[in-house]
């Protein structure tokens, strides 16, 4: 049985700005959807929709093979658990320990198992130091730590995360990737929408691509997604963006917030207006190219030590050690490259 079943839904908000746009698709009992877009393309109205906190305009939606267009059965509260993009939207009483007991005093449970779960949940998002604390007194990523413990505190069938990583440092990032696999081991149901590209292989079965168009662009496995980088820069999930440096230009994508990733290297005479300087381009030599080129690139060394370790700690997360590892090893060797380019920078110089 599918845990969704959307069928051509459509919603505007009163301003008249759309934000879906004839949207279908499904979700699988016990699958991990991703839904990705710029900011703007309607992943957060999606998820509103399927938690009916708002109603579509045009469409049904079916959950658990209800329709529930219209009429949103209150036992699914119970089943269905929403993570808002604001933590601050959804944490309000006095402390984190009060936060995590809210939801399973509305179910009604007894005190010893309320107590019990608590404190389950405060270890496994590991903030038991923040139990006393109020919420106005966590950092973003604390927040966002209560906020998803409330969420599974009435342990819901379905998760509805939205922008989850948003706000995280890497370690709590790796860290709640690891929860979101451990929840799908589980068998819950995960719809995620994020616009986090670097997450997307580590935590979904299934993809799916809203165009800024509000329109569904795509899915398929994430694989295949990450590879369509047409399809991604048509979406505005990733840019192309020049560098120009006078002498020499190179072309990458970005890819969210996600460091950097090459899709064409290609030196080139750069278009310039002023006839000095593309007479002071022909006139340099080979070995000046070289030279400009190693100091231009010594400026991205520390960024792609970064990234190396980042990839490192999710290699680690997925259960690699051994890549783990060796991602490792290649960004404390790129980071001691520094000195040596900080040599090479002094000697193109002279």
């Amino acid at each position: 049985m599918d845990a969704f079943n959307v069928k051509k839904i459509s919603y505007a908000y009163k301003n008249g700005k759309k934000a879906a746009d004839e949207v279908s698709f499904s979700v699988k009992k016990g699958e991990s959807l991703t839904i990705i877009g710029t900011n703007g393309s309607g992943k957060s109205t999606l998820l509103y929709l399927l938690n009916g906190l708002l109603t579509p305009e045009s469409g049904d939606i079916e959950i658990f093979g209800r329709n529930i267009t219209g009429n949103f059965p209150p036992e699914l509260r119970q089943r269905i658990s929403l993570l808002f993009q604001n933590p601050h939207a959804q944490l309000f009483l006095l402390s984190v320990w009060d936060e995590l007991c809210l939801g399973p005093l509305q179910l009604g449970l007894e005190k010893n198992e309320i107590q019990k779960r608590t404190e389950e949940l405060l270890g496994l998002l590991n903030i038991k130091h923040l139990r006393d604390r109020g919420p106005w007194d966590l950092s973003g990523g604390e927040m966002r730590k209560v906020a998803f413990g409330t969420c599974l505190s009435v342990n819901p069938d379905v998760l509805l995360l939205d922008e989850p990583t948003t706000g995280l440092d890497p370690r709590s990032q790796v860290e709640f990737v690891d929860l979101i696999n451990e929840l799908r081991r589980a068998g819950k149901t995960i719809v995620t929408a994020t616009h986090d590209l670097g997450i997307i292989e580590d935590i979904s079965d299934r993809t799916m691509v809203i165009g800024e168009d509000h329109r569904l662009l795509t899915e398929g496995n994430p694989w295949d997604v990450m590879e369509d980088t047409d399809m991604l820069l048509r979406a505005n999930l990733i840019h192309r963006h020049v560098h120009r440096h006078c002498w020499y230009a190179h072309e990458h994508s970005h890819f969210g917030t996600h460091g950097h990733e090459h899709i064409q290297v290609e030196n080139k005479q750069p278009q310039v207006e002023s006839q000095a300087i593309k007479e002071a381009i022909i006139a340099m030599t080979e070995l000046d190219k070289l030279k400009k080129l190693l100091e231009y690139w010594s400026e991205h060394n520390e960024e792609h030590a970064k990234t190396y370790l980042e990839w490192a700690e999710k290699a680690a997360a997925s259960g690699d050690k051994e890549l783990s590892a060796v991602l490792k090893e290649i960004a404390e060797n790129t980071k001691k490259m520094d000195g040596l380019f900080e040599k090479a920078k002094k000697a193109v110089r002279k």
